[in-house]
């Protein structure tokens, strides 16, 4: 940012050029990162007090607006309102000791005269998945045609309200405090009365100067619907949506009021808000008024059901700010069945509702960024937004600490931003993390991260060289080895071999990303071990037991996620193991449940099982059989909740980040779009007789995009390809004999 002087300077300009009948030249507010006079700053001596809400108020007078604009960041959260309304939530999640600047144009919400510039800050101080625990601040400053009229640190008051409650319990494990409320009608008026005479204000300390960072990611979509009232109490969104709740309510006594929520409902037609291990309550404590309520935290929900105990309300109104990414609407699919179609649009709904500024799992129970389930969101990203800034910033989080200080030396995080202060990670995940960085590279040409990675990489390496047994295979991993939700993770001591499946394929990863072949002789040294000792004659063997003497003794303790993790990460192919390969493929998957063949096979679910077994097919060019699976598996899922889940049941989360892996393969074996490679200019297609006779379809691509049409008639092929200009393409057929081709 430049001085006052130079944005003052820069202002006068702007409005000559404006009358002159000039533009002004475009600032991009997500590269923002640096301030011009704020301060970091806190109640004194309560940095580290846990779930205190202060809320800071400036005002300021304006006459005429050129141009202004408000950047701020913040540890925890913070919820922006000008002259009472809503502007933002933020900030932008960044790895410890790092703060992401977040900045907004604020000139629409400016009138001539005060404004109340409003900001309310939670700071948590709990160890959770979603916000780090670090000392809380506030850091923010309004610029007004160049100059900087209000910063903290020089103005800004803040205040304690005591509005919500701070002796609470935790949301869950995975998220910090709930909300609960006491309030009476005028609660806001420190937002909007310009005479509002204040509590004493508390008194506010300069904090250590923080490590900023730009934000990258585009800002998120607020918009608002509405909820339809099913009955008495009990109120439904179209689909399962993500955001802030509010609701408008008239109180006529004091009362006492809770508003549950979840995506489904029990079997008695009630809301369980402890079905995910949370507590999905707001609680109000309500003096007679009128209210129009809104939950300071985001939330994950398709019903709402009002309870009361004490006193009552009448609800005039329920709805839902969004809190979603924004970058997914240029991306378009359709064919002629609509089961596909419904399948992408709740692809889309799952993944805007997970991609916010990090790659979630789910934004209900705890909205953390895990490995592995980034590794499939990745690719759909790219899909839907045509860049990876999403992506950058996970894996840059992932780069930026000195160290990871809970965890042990040379291993990642399982999901970051995030604290474990029980120590505990997924050694797996950190393998896929690897994995992802090389699918990165190809998304977007960026070696520079890739290269900043490297001591990450080989500090890993190094990390499991402890664990490798006389036949180079790791042998009793500690914490969480995780292969699947299903029985899979029950047989993953003493040698797994699905992890050492992962840990072959990321040794050959590391060698082709950074020219390392001993790495890549150690990877063929894995699967080769692995193959002789796992491998029984038709099925790979899960894991191997050390017996009392010493011996490494195979179980047969067998499931189908073993096969597809052989397939996938390359220990097993189709020419190596035919009998298996053409097994998998025709007898595995949801015929399992009809045909009960091979019940001594323990069953895959969803994730990450199921998506890999997607993987394999098409790979094999298996379209037709692609579009009925998904339909089997994936379906009930949309009809019932508008999103995809994290199992085959509603057990856990329905609205799970890597499930929009779905899009994927829409796109890739319906639409034919095999791959897009902006560093090569190029776009691979492969039409696949899919048993559709038409599809179309959009995927951006930075401003541009790939735009496919077909129709299948008479066994011809005839389609359309309008291609990025610089971009050349390729087509090849699968199971289609005609074609007539066209690219633009």
């Amino acid at each position: 940012m430049k001085h006052t002087f130079w944005s003052s300077l820069c202002a006068t300009l702007t409005i000559v050029m404006l009358l002159m009948g000039c533009e002004k030249p475009a600032t991009n507010l997500t590269e923002i990162d640096s301030f011009v006079k704020a301060k970091p700053v806190w109640a004194e001596g309560r940095e580290v007090e846990r779930n205190l809400t202060l809320s800071f108020r400036e005002i300021i007078k304006t006459s005429w607006v050129s141009e202004a604009y408000i950047r701020l960041t913040a540890s925890c959260d913070y919820r922006l309102k000008i002259n009472g309304e809503f502007v933002a939530h933020g900030p932008s999640v960044a790895a410890h000791d790092h703060y992401r600047i977040d900045c907004y144009d604020i000139a629409p919400h400016l009138k001539w005269g005060k404004n109340i510039i409003a900001i309310e800050v939670a700071g948590y101080n709990d160890d959770n998945y979603y916000l780090l625990n670090q000392p809380s601040f506030l850091q923010a400053e309004v610029e007004v045609n160049g100059e900087v009229v209000a910063a903290t640190g020089s103005e800004f008051a803040a205040y304690e309200l005591k509005q919500r409650k701070q002796d609470v319990r935790e949301f869950s494990f995975q998220r910090p405090h709930i909300e609960h409320y006491t309030l009476s009608p005028d609660f806001e008026a420190w937002t909007t009365d310009k005479n509002w005479q204040p509590a004493e204000a508390v008194t506010l300390v300069e904090q250590p100067t923080k490590m900023l960072l730009a934000r990258h990611v585009p800002y998120p979509d607020y918009t608002v619907h509405e909820a339809e009232k099913l009955e008495e109490g009990l109120y439904k969104f179209k689909c399962n949506s993500t955001g802030f709740l509010g609701v408008r309510i008239r109180v006529d006594e004091p009362s006492h009021l809770q508003f549950a929520f979840d995506e489904i409902l029990t079997e008695d037609g009630h809301v369980n808000g402890g079905r995910l291990g949370c507590y999905a309550y707001l609680t109000y404590e309500l003096e007679p008024g009128t209210y129009t309520l809104e939950s300071f935290e985001p939330y994950t929900m398709q019903y709402v059901e009002v309870l009361a105990t004490k006193g009552g309300c009448e609800v005039e109104r329920i709805y839902m700010r969004d809190y979603c990414g924004a970058d997914v609407k240029r991306a378009q699919f359709e064919c002629n069945n609509e089961a596909m179609n419904r399948l992408f649009e709740a692809a889309r709904e799952t993944h805007r509702q997970n991609a916010l500024d990090v790659f979630m799992d789910c934004p209900s129970r705890e909205r953390a960024g895990w490995l592995c389930d980034s590794y499939f969101s990745g690719r759909v990203a790219f899909d839907f937004a045509g860049h990876t800034r999403i992506e950058k910033n996970f894996l840059e989080n992932f780069l930026l600490p000195k160290e990871f200080k809970h965890i042990d030396k040379g291993m990642l995080p399982m999901c970051y931003p995030s604290d474990h202060p029980n120590q505990n990670h997924i050694p797996n995940w950190a393998m896929w993390f690897v994995l992802e960085l090389e699918e990165y590279l190809h998304r977007s040409g960026d070696r520079e991260l890739v290269d900043r990675a490297k001591q990450r990489v080989y500090d890993l390496v190094d990390y499991f060289k402890p664990f490798l047994n006389e036949d180079g295979l790791l042998e009793k991993l500690t914490r969480w080895v995780f292969v699947e939700w299903s029985a899979a993770n029950s047989f993953v001591q003493d040698v797994n071999y699905p992890s050492n499946m992962l840990y072959a394929k990321m040794l050959e990863v590391v060698g082709r990303l950074y020219d390392d072949p001993a790495l890549t002789q150690q990877a063929e040294q894995v699967r080769k071990a692995i193959v002789e000792q796992s491998f029984d004659g038709e099925f790979f063997v899960d894991n191997a037991i050390r017996g009392k003497g010493g011996k490494l003794e195979l179980t047969r303790n067998r499931t189908e996620t073993c096969q597809y993790y052989a397939f996938y990460l390359g220990t097993a192919t189709p020419e190596s193991h035919p009998e298996l390969w053409a097994k998998m493929l025709d007898k595995f998957g949801p015929v399992r449940k009809t045909n009960n063949e091979y019940p001594e096979i323990h069953p895959s679910n969803a994730f990450i099982g199921n998506y890999l077994r997607m993987e394999l097919l098409s790979q094999a060019g298996r379209a037709k059989q692609i579009l009925d699976e998904n339909k089997s598996y994936y379906l009930p899922m949309a009809e019932q909740t508008g999103t995809l889940w994290e199992n085959m049941t509603t057990s856990a989360s329905c609205n799970h980040g890597f499930a929009a892996h779905i899009a994927r393969v829409l796109y890739r074996d319906v639409l034919g779009v095999q791959d897009i490679s902006p560093t090569e200019k190029k776009v691979t297609l492969r039409f696949n007789d899919c048993g559709l006779s038409h599809c179309k379809g959009s995927i951006p691509v930075g401003d541009e995009s790939v735009d496919i049409e077909w129709t299948m008639e008479d066994g011809t092929l005839n389609a359309t390809a309008i291609i990025p200009e610089g971009y050349t393409v390729d087509y090849t057929l699968n199971g289609i004999e005609k074609c007539n081709f066209t690219s633009l």
